[in-house]
């Protein structure tokens, strides 16, 4: 047979899909946020209050790639393209 398709549901929130795939990877928030060149509470703050309201395209792209989490697996992907 051919090969099978294997989904993943990750959860519509970015916050919340950012913290299950660090978590599931064991990787600290800290250390992320090192990587994207922001500061080490960076990404907490992200997931615990909101700021900022969105990542960058950028950061976005760099965290899905290093996570392997593909394009949309940090949730819903809309509110990080840019509104033309």
């Amino acid at each position: 047979m051919g090969a099978r398709l294997r989904l993943a549901l990750v959860p519509a929130d970015p916050r919340q899909a950012l913290r299950q795939l660090a978590d599931e990877r064991g990787e600290s928030l800290s250390a992320l946020s090192r990587m994207i060149d922001r500061s080490p509470g960076y990404l907490a703050r992200f997931i615990s209050e909101g700021r900022p309201a969105a990542l960058t395209h950028d950061n976005h792209h760099r965290l899905c790639t290093y996570l392997g989490a593909g394009e949309f697996g940090l949730g819903i992907r809309d509110i990080w393209v840019p509104r033309t």
